[in-house]
């Protein structure tokens, strides 16, 4: 086949879609007529099989692609048109290069392993076939995003991942017990609206200055339509950070990332590593020309990125329920990619996200082996030295938990380094040492609390008060698939970035679409590989101090002052009061400043509305009269009218 398989991407997009539709169909019916183990087998194997199927098929995309020449390898697939307005016209098209194809991969790939592990973690639910419905469905609509060739049919798939996580994360929603899950699942909805308008208004302002929606006529166009457009750069390129930070966590927006841990595991694997949290920073890279046109803004990116990455992981340290450290960590990990993309390492951003899909998925489901041995017990204060009960747990998140740490030659080490290498030599953002700075001592925070999660979870002595239950059996491992899934991942978390594919290989895939297009090399970096060495060292220096200060201050659990969050690790439990001051101005005051809002806006429509009722009353009573209902008054009324027209047309006819 000469080119690009273009027709298997509409097939890429259908699998998932009639997975969601079978569910929601047929899931329930086959569970009562096949009985609640063949049924569900199923179901899970349906929900399973497409996602693995859409793998397949990208595959196939990605092999046809690399028999491509590089100036090849991109082209818009336009399946329809679907909006004409005056000279506007946007079609229903989907984009097919490098860094597409690379998200479909990573999203059906891990996506599809996350599925598979869930036919087991999520085996005794009653409504398993609701489950597969909504994860079929996030996985097609996180397709529809990366997929897009437009803004506009990017946005079809950006608020179809919203909806689909907040059904997920209100999952379990049948009583009064699990009210904090549909809390959970309204705070992620209404903040990511807040990004959500961001995108919105980008979109207005790139109608308004380009007349056109297309990804790749926008990027082509930038230099010249936003070179004299003064403040219109800065403005997209700033409404496209918010949306990003929205959907992808960044401070100011990151709060509704932690609590979305109320879903089940999956979900939070699925959210976390391989889809929605990354939307934010596919965003960014796939308009990576927009972004250039303001250097101010690229280093607003890169600064909130800085931060948001150390202020996570200062969090991370103190938490006590072995999901949530995970979510700050994801929170942490964005910030990096964020990091990236601000000095102009898209690339380097992108690899973080495929290599952090494989050892963030790992973490979490391998978490999720935990609370399926302790009966969804998630406090770490009450754990220890499930290492024997767990043993393929235990290898396989130290896999993970040395990938995430930055320790060669794991994946994270290589994408972490690639990103710190960067910032070492950015040139453009003038501020530079002080983000190196920020990223190293975020290296060794990283290390630092993964290794208390890991070290007080698996090897520490069991917390003294800790019986693992009295009334539920020994900790044990369930399910082959949880624990297959678990070995897959953690081969990938091996291999990813060292071998398959290396560094170089990954870079030269990418540049095609994250090369920087408006900035040169030397506008961007001092140089490419300046002090490689120097910042490897320094950076794995970081992560080994933060290993050793884990083991040495858990080496036997939790200290007291910690477990019983006194001082300053109270105050990095409750994120510094962020959660709360951003609940009191979000709720308290704005529900305040929308009461007033509404009582004013009401009083004047209500006063509007009744003066204008009072005025046709009035109005209705005298013209009702001539409304009399008798035919004589009829009449004399048109004779009337008669004489009048009359006289007008000879007064007038005289003149």
């Amino acid at each position: 086949m000469d080119g690009l398989p273009k027709e298997l991407i509409l097939w890429i997009l259908a699998l998932p879609l009639a997975g969601s539709l079978f569910h929601a169909l047929l899931g329930g019916w086959l569970v009562r007529t096949l009985g609640e183990k063949a049924g569900k087998w199923l179901v899970g194997a349906v929900g399973t099989g497409v996602v693995l199927g859409a793998f397949a098929l990208g595959w196939q995309v990605f092999q046809a692609m690399l028999r491509l020449p590089e100036a090849e390898r991109s082209i818009t697939h336009l399946l329809t048109d679907w909006i004409k307005v005056a000279g506007l016209s946007i079609p229903i098209e989907f984009i097919i290069d490098p860094l597409s194809v690379l998200m479909t991969l990573i999203v059906t790939g891990v996506g599809g392993l996350i599925h598979l592990y869930a036919t087991g973690y999520m085996a005794d639910d009653e409504d398993y076939p609701r489950f597969f419905t909504y994860f079929n469905l996030f996985i097609f609509f996180m397709l529809t995003l990366v997929l897009a060739g437009n803004f506009l049919v990017m946005f079809i798939g950006w608020e179809g991942v919203g909806l689909c996580s907040y059904l997920l994360i209100g999952f379990f929603y049948r009583n009064s017990e699990w009210k904090a899950n549909t809390d959970a699942a309204n705070k992620a909805f209404i903040v990511n609206r807040i990004g959500d308008a961001g995108y919105l208004l980008a979109t207005f302002v790139v109608i308004a200055l380009f007349g056109t929606l297309s990804f790749g006529q926008v990027n082509a166009l930038a230099l010249t339509v936003l070179r004299d457009a003064g403040w219109a750069a800065t403005a997209i390129a700033l409404l496209l950070f918010l949306a990003a930070a929205g959907k992808s966590a960044q401070l100011p927006l990151y709060f509704w990332l932690p609590d979305a841990m109320a879903g089940p595991t999956p979900v939070s694997a699925l959210i976390h590593a391989a889809t929605m949290v990354t939307a934010g920073v596919y965003l960014l890279v796939r308009v990576h020309p927009l972004i250039e046109m303001s250097p101010m803004a690229m280093g607003i990116v890169a600064g909130v990125g800085a931060l948001t990455a150390i202020f996570a992981a200062t969090i991370a340290i103190a938490q006590t329920d072995l999901k949530r450290i995970l979510a700050y960590s994801t929170v942490s990990q964005l910030g990096y990619m964020f990091l990236a993309c601000g000095v102009g390492a898209f690339w380097a951003g992108m690899f973080h996200v495929a290599t952090h899909a494989f050892f963030k998925a790992l973490l979490f489901l391998g978490a999720g082996s935990v609370l399926i041995a302790l009966h969804h017990q998630g406090d770490i204060r009450r754990m220890g030295g499930l290492a024997r009960a767990l043993p393929i747990t235990a290898a396989t998140m130290l896999v993970g938990w040395l990938a995430i740490a930055g320790i060669p030659p794991l994946s994270g080490f290589w994408s972490k380094e690639a990103i710190l290498l960067s910032v070492y030599n950015a040139k453009l953002v003038n501020f530079a040492p002080v983000l190196f700075g920020v990223g190293i001592l975020t290296a060794g925070l990283t290390a630092a609390y993964t290794t208390r999660m890991v070290w007080v979870v698996f090897f520490a002595p069991p917390a003294a008060h800790e019986d693992h239950d009295h009334h539920h059996e020994p900790p044990r491992e369930r399910y082959a698939t949880v624990l297959g899934v678990l070995g897959l991942l953690a081969l990938g978390s091996v291999l990813f970035g060292w071998l398959l594919p290396g560094e170089k290989a990954f870079h030269e895939f990418l540049k095609p679409v994250a090369e920087p297009t408006i900035l040169t090399q030397e506008q961007l970096f001092l140089s490419a590989d300046a002090g490689k060495g120097l910042v490897f060292g320094i950076a794995l220096g970081a992560a080994v101090l933060g290993i050793l200060f884990g083991v040495a201050r858990y080496r036997r659990g939790v200290p007291q002052a910690e477990a019983q969050l006194r001082g300053v690790w109270g105050a990095a439990y409750k994120q510094w009061g962020y959660d709360g001051v951003m609940r009191a101005v979000g709720v308290n005051f704005g529900g305040a400043f929308a009461l007033i809002l509404a009582v004013i806006v009401e009083s004047l429509i209500d006063t509007l509305v009744n003066i204008v009722g009072a005025s046709a009353r009035v109005l209705g009573n005298w013209v009702r009269p001539v409304q009399s209902g008798y035919v004589r008054s009829y009449a004399l009324v048109m004779m009337l009218g008669a004489l009048l027209l009359l006289v007008a047309a000879f007064v007038y006819g005289l003149r």
